[in-house]
C-alpha cells in the first residue's frame, strides 16, 4: 500500500462514516450449513484448495539466521520443516527422514542447527537437504544412491518477505504469486524487517470457514466485543478491497481516524487510525495494529477443528540491540495477551456455531448485505474448489 492508497482508503472511510454506512453488497446470501460439517465438502477443500495452489505458510523471518528452522504440522498431517541455508536462502522439506519417515525434529519447534539428524538410526541432512551421513551405509544400502536420498523438498519463494509453498512435490510456483497490491501490503508492513515475539499453537473445534469470517466482518464488534475492541471502534463500518483467489485487504476504522478531517493530509496515520488486515484464505492473514502484527496461521484438520497458530511480529530492538529493552518486552507481552484474549472471544462463539451446526437444528446461514467480504469470501471460495453455488446448495440439502 503506497501512501496514495493510504490516503484514498482514509477518504473512504470518512465518506462512509458521513453518510452513516459501510460497504454493501448488493444482495444478502444464504448457504447450507453443511459446507461446514460435511466430510465431502472438506475432501473437495483439500483437493482444490489445500493442495492445488500455492500457499503462504510463513514469513522468512521466522528462520533468520542460518541454520534456523521452524517446524509446522500442515493440513492433512503434513510435516513441514522451513530452513534457512548456507546460502541465507528459505527452504521447504517434508520433515521426514528417507529411511523410515520419522520426524527429524518434534512438530512445532525451532531452533538451530548446522545438520538434521534422525533420531531413530542418525541418518542426516545438510541444511540443503542433503543426505551427508547414515551410519553404515556402504556396507547396509550398497546398492542405494545416497545422491538421490535428499530430503523432500517443496517448491517455494519469498515474496516481500512472506513465504509461499507449493505442497505438490515437483510443482512449480506460477511467476505472479500474488498480486502487486497484495505484495505492496507485505512491503507496507515491512514484513522482512519484523521480528518474531512470541508465538501459541492450540486448536478450535470449529470449521476453519467460520473463524476466518469473523475477521472480516464488523457487524459483530459491539455485540462479541463489547468491553475489548467496541470502545475503540467505529461499529459496523469497514471497507475491503480484494485481488486474485482469496486475498483480501480490510480497512477496520478506530475512532482517532475521524481526528483526520482537523488534520493536514501529511499527518494521516492509517496505522494509527485503524487496523488493517491482509487475508490469504485458507492458510494465513496479518492484522496489523500500530506497533505490532499479529500473523495467524489456520491449519484445517477436519470439517471441525482448526488449528491456530498465532505469532506476535514486532520490530527489531530500539538502538539496533540483540534483544529488547524491558520496556519495551512489557508492551509486546500485553500485546501478545490482549490478542488473544481478543480472538478467544471469537474462536469460542465459533466452537458455539459449530456444535449448532452439527446438531441439525438450523441447516443455513444468511450473510446481510453489509457483510459484503463474507458474500466475496464464498464466492470466492466456490469458484476454488469448482462448484456452481446453486447446484452445489441443492445437491447438499
Amino acid at each position: 500500500m503506497d501512501r496514495q492508497t493510504e490516503i484514498r482508503l482514509i477518504k473512504e472511510i470518512l465518506a462512509l462514516k458521513e453518510k452513516g454506512e459501510t460497504q454493501y453488497d448488493e444482495f444478502t446470501q444464504t448457504h447450507s450449513t453443511e459446507r461446514y460439517i460435511s466430510e465431502e465438502w472438506f475432501k473437495r477443500e483439500k483437493e482444490e484448495m489445500f493442495f492445488g495452489r500455492p500457499m503462504a505458510i510463513g514469513i522468512a523471518n521466522e528462520v533468520p539466521k542460518v541454520g534456523d528452522y521452524q517446524s509446522l504440522d500442515w493440513f492433512n498431517g503434513l510435516p513441514l520443516l522451513m530452513v534457512r541455508d548456507k546460502d541465507r536462502q528459505v527452504r521447504v522439506y517434508a520433515n521426514a527422514c528417507r529411511h523410515r519417515n520419522a520426524r527429524l525434529v518434534e512438530n512445532g519447534s525451532s531452533g538451530c542447527r548446522k545438520r538434521f539428524s534422525c533420531p531413530y538410526h542418525a541418518w542426516t541432512y545438510s541444511t540443503e537437504g542433503q543426505l551427508v551421513g547414515a551410519p553404515d551405509f556402504d556396507r547396509g544400502f550398497s546398492d542405494m544412491d545416497k545422491e538421490k536420498l535428499g530430503l523432500i523438498e517443496f517448491n517455494s519463494r519469498v515474496v516481500n518477505g512472506v513465504v509461499f509453498v507449493n505442497l505438490n512435490v515437483g510443482e512449480p510456483l506460477p511467476e505472479n504469486l500474488v498480486a502487486d497490491e497484495m505484495a505492496s501490503g507485505f512491503n507496507y508492513l515491512n514484513l522482512e524487517k519484523q521480528e518474531v515475539y512470541k508465538r501459541r499453537s492450540y486448536v478450535i473445534k470449529s470449521n476453519w470457514k467460520i473463524l476466518s469470517e469473523g475477521g472480516i466482518e464488523a457487524y459483530h464488534f459491539n455485540v462479541a466485543h463489547r468491553n475489548t475492541l467496541a470502545p475503540f471502534f467505529l461499529g459496523n463500518l469497514a471497507t475491503w478491497e480484494s485481488w486474485d483467489g482469496m486475498e483480501l485487504r480490510m480497512i477496520l476504522p478506530k475512532k482517532p481516524i475521524l481526528d483526520a478531517n482537523e488534520l493536514p493530509e501529511a499527518q494521516w496515520d492509517m496505522r494509527k487510525m485503524a487496523n488493517i488486515i491482509y487475508s490469504m484464505g485458507p492458510s494465513m492473514l496479518f492484522l496489523a495494529q500500530p506497533d505490532n502484527i499479529s500473523m495467524i496461521k489456520m491449519v484445517p484438520l477436519g470439517p471441525g477443528e482448526t488449528r491456530i497458530e498465532e505469532v506476535l511480529l514486532v520490530n527489531p530492538p530500539k538502538g539496533g540491540g540483540d534483544s529488547w529493552s524491558e520496556e519495551e518486552m512489557k508492551i509486546h507481552e500485553t500485546n501478545h495477551t490482549l490478542v488473544n484474549l481478543i480472538l478467544m472471544e471469537d474462536w469460542v462463539l465459533g466452537e458455539a456455531i459449530q456444535a449448532n451446526m452439527e446438531s441439525g437444528a438450523v441447516k443455513e446461514i444468511h450473510f446481510g448485505r453489509f457483510e459484503s467480504a463474507l458474500t466475496w469470501f464464498h464466492n470466492e471460495y466456490e469458484k476454488i474448489i469448482g462448484l456452481d453455488r446453486h447446484a452445489s446448495e441443492r445437491c447438499s440439502s
